[in-house]
């Protein structure tokens, strides 16, 4: 089983629904699937076939799966791993022996090179030139195959792997009209080229599934930031070109990664890579000046091909690239071209070192895909060791002006001045454990809740057990021919059927073989679980299901006699729907702990980072009061945000004031419980209070603003209640603290300081320093 991360399981439910949707309207139709660089499509893909497979569609559907390079060839490998279990068949172009592919087949494919073309005689036309596109003795060209498999009755999906690069050429979009016609396109890309209206969708004429990149960062599975140029400057006077300084920074910079790892004890030596400057794919003149000329200050330090520690990876030059992938590699430094930029995976790949021939540069995320990614899938209690690093030559850096770019790339730096008379605020960053789901305990709760509405004891034998059951249950599996949904189980089924999927129950009762009550019986396992998350909470439910039924008698061997049981019976599934209830109950009440008892959290000391870094999002402010040599602020803040700093630089009581950070461990924080908003289910969350202030009476203010609807919105008043028993339980310790939600109004800011919030602002008092 594929175990996803919340945000993938999120969009593969949404690709299912969608791709349902489109593959039941007639024509041809498209899907478009952005995802971040680093994001998993690969996997996400993988379940989305995974779950197409357990789908009751409107016909039989064979793949066809396009990537650049040999990428395919990778694609094809990661699928082979994930789908093992599965009715797949996975094949390339020289494993095709049929004159048609059979139902669940996917054909991986290098697309530039199944679209090229050569020039027909004198005529202006163009045939296709690939082996396996022209016409073949054997019958066995893939036009040939396609055609066959349309006849039979099979429809075509085809998946554009990074659809940016070459998907709306000529030679493609003939490619896929004249050979190809598929029933529906899926264009998978960071960044897709192909609109998608609105109206489109409404219409199902054409579907959209993005993945927002932030929660792709919180997952663990990518870098957190990447600093552009850090500290460059204090190798000006070691190194001598611009190459050079670019260079040895990058090595000072992996040294020390080596060192943070090594210290804390993690198994990871970090990656530089180095890009040469041209964008061709063969290796030009200036190519081969730069290569040796940073071949020659590598070895200064040891890093040499002969010691292992220096790799190349060019069309015409390839060394040391064995293992180069695994985290304990001892290759150091890779020089490198265009071919490594699109689709390699190393992610102890941390450090970027960009020799470009060019004046200027727009950054954007996809520009450093090879080094986002955590070399162990989840971000550290180091925070140095959750970033990525580019160190460049070109002199015009810009950044690309979207919301996610602008924060991910830093290019500001400020530096905590000397001698601050600094804070030790107790701190705790949450790690995302809690994915909405019914984790393994709940299928202990379930057998334990099955026994006590059977009165069924331990020590009962396996008859007893049985008996007791059948006197409420309908045990006899072959009298049970025809599946049923109860209406208990029914209702509302039109409101959960996007997590679930459907169901085509005439078409199952017309052919009772096991698969189809299989069918059923999963469908309603993954009802029960709402409104936990049913991808991640079915096989828990299933193994709990199982395993009680073996106490009654029904072994591995019987599980067929099980599916019956509760597929086709109404009575039985409205037992089992009561127990489910009570079952998920208890679960609720002790679910909190459980994910308190994990390393869910990390417990630290706030202080002030020694270095804080920024994005162009922010704008360099005058702030005498502030406790770095620059100030940088975000240029989107809001008014209240704005007049609360005016106040404190006017205030003469005021030491320092800080604008918080959030979503890092390095930032201040606190937990608080929270009710999701979807599920209605209690989680823990964390809290990021926008300001901390010093006071010279040695005080300290903590403060969070709020404006417009937030003042009354929940999420409010559990932050509120929050914080006021932080306040209270460090001073009980003997600490200063005060502070609370603001809130501005005509006649200034108001504060909120009481046990419990309210966002009656007649309770609240006036905000004074």
């Amino acid at each position: 089983m594929i175990e996803l991360k919340e945000y993938q399981q999120n969009a593969v439910n949404e690709l299912v629904k969608q791709t349902r949707g489109l593959l039941g309207t007639s024509g041809s139709k498209i899907c478009v699937f952005k995802a971040p660089t680093g994001s998993g499509k690969t996997i996400m893909m993988a379940d989305l076939l995974s779950r197409l497979s357990e789908e009751d569609l409107p016909n039989e559907y064979v793949f066809v799966w396009t990537s650049l390079y040999d990428l395919h060839s990778q694609s094809k490998a990661k699928l082979a791993s994930y789908l093992e279990d599965t009715r797949y068949r996975l094949l390339s172009l020289d494993e095709i022996t049929q004159e048609q592919m059979a139902a669940d087949s996917v054909l991986f494919v290098n697309w530039h090179s199944l679209t090229t073309t050569k020039k027909n005689g004198d005529s202006n036309e163009r045939d296709w030139s690939n082996v396996f596109v022209k016409d073949r003795e054997d019958g066995r060209s893939i036009v040939e195959v396609l055609e066959k498999t349309r006849e039979a009755g099979r429809q075509i999906i085809l998946i554009v792997d990074e659809a940016h690069r070459n998907y709306l050429t000529e030679n493609s979009q003939r490619f896929i009209a004249e050979v190809i016609k598929p029933k529906l396109t899926v264009e998978v890309s960071a960044t897709p080229l192909l609109s998608v209206s609105a109206e489109d969708m409404m219409s199902k004429k054409a579907g959209y599934v993005s993945v927002p990149f932030d929660e792709v960062v919180s997952s663990g599975l990518i870098k957190q930031e990447t600093s552009i140029n850090q500290a460059i400057g204090d190798y000006v006077d070691i190194a001598g070109s611009a190459d050079e300084l670019v260079v040895e920074a990058a090595l000072a910079k992996r040294a020390e990664l080596a060192s943070l790892y090594e210290q804390n004890e993690i198994p990871v030596n970090p990656l530089v890579l180095v890009q040469l400057p041209s964008d061709s794919e063969k290796t030009s003149t200036l190519d081969k000046s730069v290569r040796e000329e940073v071949e020659q200050q590598l070895a200064k330090h040891g890093i040499t091909y002969e010691s292992g520690k220096l790799a190349v990876w060019l069309s015409d030059d390839k060394q040391n690239l064995e293992l180069i992938e695994k985290n304990g590699s001892e290759v150091e430094v890779l020089i490198f071209k265009e071919a490594v930029a699109v689709g390699w995976d190393c992610p102890r790949a941390q450090v970027l070192v960009m020799l470009r021939a060019i004046r200027s540069l727009t950054f954007e995320i996809q520009t450093v895909g090879r080094i986002l990614r955590m070399p162990e899938a989840k971000h550290y209690d180091i925070a140095e060791l959750n970033k990525a690093f580019v160190y460049s030559n070109i002199a015009g850096i810009n950044i690309n002006n979207k919301p996610e770019d602008l924060d991910f790339f830093k290019t500001h730096f400020a530096h905590k001045k000397a001698g601050i008379n600094d804070v030790q605020l107790p701190s705790v960053y949450l790690h995302r454990q809690d994915y909405g789901d019914l984790t393994a305990s709940f299928s202990s709760i379930l057998v334990e809740c099955l026994n006590e509405r059977f009165g069924i004891a331990e020590t009962d034998m396996v008859n007893v057990a049985y008996e007791k059951a059948d006197a409420e249950l309908e045990l006899y599996a072959e009298e049970l021919k025809t599946p049923l949904l109860a209406d208990v189980v029914v209702h509302n089924l039109d409101t959960v059927q996007d997590e679930i999927g459907t169901l085509n129950l005439e078409q199952i009762q017309a052919d009772v073989s096991d698969a189809n009550i299989q069918k059923e019986f999963d469908y309603l396992l993954k009802a029960w679980c709402l409104p936990y998350a049913p991808a991640r909470s079915f096989s828990k439910v299933k193994t709990a299901v199982y395993k009680w039924f073996s106490y009654i008698g029904y072994n591995q061997s019987k599980w067929h006699e099980v599916q019956r049981i509760i597929a086709c019976s109404r009575k039985n599934q409205t037992v089992f729907d009561e127990v489910m209830k009570t079952a998920k109950l208890k679960y609720e009440k002790i679910k909190p702990a459980e994910i308190a008892s994990k390393k869910t959290t990390t417990h630290s000391v706030f202080s002030l980072p020694e270095t804080d870094m920024f994005g162009d999002n922010y704008e360099l402010v005058q702030a005498k009061y502030y406790p770095y040599e620059q100030c940088y602020l975000r240029k989107d803040r809001s008014e209240p945000e704005k007049y609360l700093e005016q106040m404190l630089e006017d205030s003469d009581k005021v030491e320092w004031w800080y604008k918080n950070g959030e979503a890092q461990q390095q930032y201040f924080a606190l937990s608080y419980q929270t009710v999701d908003e979807e599920t209605k289910l209690t989680k823990l969350a964390n809290f990021y209070p926008d300001y901390i202030v010093r006071y010279s009476d040695g005080s300290i203010g903590i403060y969070d603003t709020k404006a417009g609807r937030t003042v009354t919105e929940q999420p409010t008043y559990d932050k509120s209640d929050a914080l006021q028993a932080y306040i209270k339980a460090q001073n009980s310790d003997g600490a200063k603290l005060s502070g609370g939600i603001l809130n501005k109004r005509n006649d200034g800011i108001y504060v909120y300081t009481g046990a419990k919030y309210t966002p009656d602002l007649e309770k609240w008092q006036r905000f004074t320093i």
